[in-house]
């Protein structure tokens, strides 16, 4: 298409995800401010019409003003923290002050790799207005120069108005100040350990010839060439090997042998898992019980290969025999449970040769709770017989119901 047809069509219309100075809500800001025009910038077109300041909050209809020009100053940046520049800064002026130069451009790799994990945050886009407002803080309440507010801690001493620069609470901005600088003077002093190792060549710093991102990154520009991604966006590379060589057989799931735990967790170490990733922990209470395997909150607690404890509840679909249908409102699950509905219900749809979108979705919560046997902090373990027992009724639902379903 033609960029000047395709100009005139923004005009009647948003980008999907973009803002362009051509659009439709970019024209009709222009005209109700009586603008000459529109000042963007590249983060302003790289966010969405809808877009919201993480700082302040505002749209971007509350934060455009006119400027001196009379254009309509439509303005974000990327707000960083300067630990980048400390680090490589104390490195210059370490190695520049020794007698013989030892540090070469690893050294000063390092130096800046060493940097990320001394920022307080990431970078981040934020208005005009927020990012002013941390200049001017730090002179008010006269900060170091090499520090900066972080996005949530400008939202705690700025005054908001639409279309309006924020005002400065001098006095919130002294506390703010008063409260983060003793760990801003750790971070200092850490970035000058690092700086020093990296002037005297201390550093471990070995780079590779070539990164694993470096050759995700080529596949990729090679699942492209190739027609892949039209397959797969995702994870094309899983359409060219059999990702499960060693299946073994369909119902090897639950003949495995799974150990007891031999211990379970202190408070200590599910207070550490609440508050480092305890994001279904604390979003059930303590009175949550497993609607399947009947086992509390903490019983649910597991270890697994990555973290000493876990925990996960889940909603899948279950099929409802009442209803004769998928009850797409099931309650939530342990993980444990979650996974067994899914081996089982893949199980009996090999067998009855028939689909489902949810494997779970072919299964019961009663047959599913019956055959389980729960153990605390622990992978079930199956009562085998009874699957055995249930499951020609179960592929028989597979093959009335599912079939039907898929042609459908």
């Amino acid at each position: 298409m033609d960029w000047e047809i395709l100009k005139l069509s923004l005009a009647q219309r948003d980008l999907s995800g973009l803002d362009s100075e051509f659009t439709l809500s970019t024209k009709r800001l222009v005209s109700l401010f009586k603008a000459d025009g529109a000042h963007l910038n590249k983060w302003w077109v790289m966010t969405p019409v809808e877009w919201i300041c993480p700082c302040c909050r505002r749209k971007k209809s509350e934060i455009v003003r006119l400027n001196k020009n009379n254009f309509l100053s439509c303005q974000l940046h990327e707000h960083h923290d300067h630990m980048k520049e400390v680090v490589k800064s104390l490195f210059e002026e370490f190695s520049t002050k020794k007698k013989i130069i030892v540090a070469d451009a690893l050294s000063e790799r390092f130096a800046i790799k060493t940097a990320f994990s001394l920022s307080a945050y990431d970078n981040t886009v934020i208005c005009s207005d927020c990012n002013k407002a941390d200049a001017d803080a730090k002179r008010l309440v006269k900060c170091h120069r090499f520090f900066s507010f972080s996005p949530r801690e400008i939202s705690e001493f700025i005054h908001i108005a639409s279309n309006r620069e924020h005002q400065i609470n001098f006095e919130a901005a002294k506390k703010v100040w008063e409260r983060v600088e003793p760990v801003f003077n750790v971070r200092m002093d850490m970035a000058r350990k690092f700086a020093t190792i990296a002037a005297e060549k201390q550093d471990w710093y070995q780079p590779s010839e070539k990164t694993a991102k470096q050759t995700e990154t080529l596949a990729r520009h090679f699942f492209r060439i190739n027609g892949l991604l039209e397959f797969d966006q995702y994870w094309p590379e899983s359409l060219l090997y059999n990702t499960e060589v060693f299946k073994g057989t369909i119902n090897s799931w639950r003949m495995k042998k799974r150990v007891v735990a031999k211990c379970e967790p202190t408070l200590n170490e599910i207070s550490h898992l609440s508050s480092t990733r305890g994001k279904y922990w604390n979003r059930y209470d303590e009175r949550w019980v497993c609607p399947c395997c009947k086992r509390i909150k903490i019983e649910c607690v597991r270890a697994s290969k990555k973290n000493p404890w876990v925990l996960e509840i889940k909603k899948v679909p279950l099929f409802n025999s009442e209803k004769k249908a998928v009850d797409y409102e099931s309650a939530a699950m342990c993980a444990d449970c979650i996974d067994s509905v899914i081996h089982l219900g893949r199980e009996a749809l090999i067998l009855a040769d028939s689909d489902a979108v949810f494997p779970s979705s072919v299964i019961t919560l009663q047959e599913l709770s019956s055959v389980i046997l729960p153990r605390p902090h622990s992978k079930h373990i199956f009562r085998n017989d009874l699957i055995d027992e249930m499951l020609p009724s179960i592929i028989e639902r597979c093959t009335k119901f599912f079939r039907v379903q898929k042609n459908s």
